[in-house]
């Protein structure tokens, strides 16, 4: 205890360092030499100098969480209710671009909306930034109305991003990209500066709620970060935010020079992981056409800054078509390709029957567990030449439901293995009920396991909804071999010689002994263990 003690107090003084140091960088920052003070342009173009717009943003998607999902409560907030799975369900697609499935994942999307949010507000301005124009000359000077038509627009690009990506998405995060495609357009050096400010503002946050981290070696489920990023609607949101940009600097005639539009949307799309185009080749395995991804971005950071070009040249003389033109023309195809993809992605109906016979049914939910069978909603979708790599087997917590045209793996089994327990929250607007999954049984030494799940909903007793195969110890002992098995009230042992059963019986309770076929197993906490002729070792080990 006494050498934890330093560890400690570092910990506690932390925080109280962090805001020490940025209190220093404020009184540094004041602008001492002379020049404007770090609020002073802000006040030019916001209402006293607050971003509004951004403040209700986040406001929106902290309620959204908060309030609709039951973010913060035990078991975190739910998920599958509020994905965007189809047209036939337009709670998901209302409600999904404005959803999270994690604290984790909410507080990323808004450490990126309080980083580019500001910037592209500030190109848009509550205050008209023609010469000559002024506050309230009419509605669309008003900066009230400036302030509301801005949060509208972060509505409506939320909206297009549920409508138009295929697959069953959640999060923030199409409209925060959206906010970056608007600032490399208006501000492109601004927002460089942005991306650099985002790993600072998220360093410091997360510096400040766990300033000491302690890492252990462990065992632990995990997937490639880029198998986890929905790209196309990441990209949809972009695009849209470079047309909404263009469209502004078009009609105020300020023409950012290209080649920093270009070096901005490089870098924006680099560190974003835009390039990583992937697919599914098993519940295990993707593969990252990270070739193909990376030559798209230097041709997206091309066409986009030749739709900034200041000279707009001639590129078909016959048909008057410009450089610019055309290549605004790309972008829209590019947006347009990418959203009649979507249509019949979310047009189909899958399969949502349950995963596996047995499961325990909480209002139109059904919460279960099931290993290798395939994704319904990932083999809901027919293309030619494609279907077999269509057809991904996954193991793991199963959630479905039929009038949300929903099916979803939301704990792979890995981690419920790694776990043993998990909370697993389902719901809808106005209400949640969270089920306990549980993975119990007995892994043999230098073998595999055998085990059992079982589900507990809030108002019933646990059902059991899967039972693996028998296991067998690979160590002979006495010239038998023993197999452990679930069976309906607990495990049973089989002891066997030349693979004839000579005796089985029931697992021994805790602190209990049995003989089969010339072997006694005895159990302790955690192991189980078989003595032969005096020799004692252990067999398996209990996970709980």
């Amino acid at each position: 205890m006494a050498s934890s003690a330093p560890i400690e107090l570092i910990e506690r003084l932390s925080p109280l360092a962090i805001v020490a140091a940025l209190a220093l960088s404020a009184f540094v920052l004041r602008g001492r030499d002379g020049s404007d003070r770090p609020l002073d342009p802000l006040r030019k173009r916001f209402v006293l100098g607050v971003p509004w717009g951004t403040v209700l943003s986040v406001l929106g998607v902290l309620a959204v969480y908060f309030l609709l999902q039951g973010g913060g409560q035990q078991g975190g907030p739910v998920v599958v209710g509020f994905r965007s799975w189809s047209f036939g369900y337009p709670l998901g697609m209302v409600t999904a671009a404005f959803a999270h499935a994690s604290d984790g994942h909410v507080t990323g999307n808004l450490l990126g909306t309080v980083v580019f949010a500001p910037v592209a507000e500030y190109a848009w301005s509550h205050y008209p930034t023609r010469r000559g124009s002024h506050s309230f000359g009419n509605w669309l000077t008003n900066p009230f109305v400036r302030i509301l038509l801005f949060v509208v627009g972060v509505v409506l690009v939320g909206l297009a991003t549920s409508l138009f990506s295929p697959g069953a998405l959640i999060g923030f995060s199409g409209v925060v990209f959206a906010f970056g495609g608007f600032a490399i357009v208006t501000r492109p050096i601004t927002s460089v500066y942005a991306l650099v400010a985002e790993r600072v503002v998220s360093l410091s946050y997360y510096a400040f709620q766990n300033p000491l981290v302690v890492a252990r070696g462990r065992t632990q489920f995990v997937t490639p970060g880029w198998a986890d990023i929905a790209i196309q609607g990441h990209a949809l949101g972009l695009l849209l935010g470079v047309l909404a940009g263009l469209w502004l600097v078009r009609s105020r005639d300020t023409w950012p020079g290209y080649r920093r539009v270009y070096f901005a949307t490089l870098v924006f799309v680099v560190a974003k992981s835009l390039y990583a185009f992937y697919w599914y080749l098993s519940n295990t395995e993707y593969v990252l056409f990270r070739g193909i991804g990376t030559a798209t971005m230097f041709l997206l950071a091309g066409v986009v800054a030749l739709a900034l070009a200041a000279r707009d040249r001639p590129l078909v003389p016959r048909i008057d078509l410009s450089r610019r033109e055309a290549a605004v023309g790309v972008l829209l195809c590019v947006v347009l390709a990418l959203s009649l993809v979507a249509v019949p992605y979310n047009l189909v109906s899958i399969d949502a029957e349950p995963a596996s016979d047995s499961g325990v049914e909480i209002r139109d939910y059904t919460v279960t567990y099931a290993e290798q069978v395939p994704n319904q909603y990932i083999a809901g979708v027919e293309i030619p030449g494609l279907r077999d790599s269509l057809t991904v087997n996954t193991s793991g917590v199963i959630v479905t439901s039929e009038r949300r045209n929903a099916w979803e793996a939301v704990v792979p089994a890995g981690q419920l293995q790694s776990r043993g327990s998990i909370r697993v929250p389902v719901g809808g607007v106005g209400w949640r009920e969270t089920v306990v999954v549980s993975r119990s049984g007995w892994s043999v030494v230098d073998g595999g396991s055998t085990y059992k799940v079982f589900v507990d909903p809030p108002d019933r007793e646990a059902t059991q909804v899967f039972e693996a195969d028998p296991v067998r110890v690979p160590a002979v002992l006495n010239g038998s071999r023993v197999t452990l098995a679930p069976v309906d009230d607990g495990y049973q042992l089989a002891v066997s010689e030349n693979n004839t059963t000579v005796a089985t019986g029931k697992l021994p309770q805790l602190d209990e002994q049995t003989t089969l076929g010339g072997i006694t197993f005895e159990r302790n906490a955690t192991n189980l263990n078989a003595s032969v002729g005096g020799t004692e070792l252990r067999i398996a080990k209990r996970q709980q």
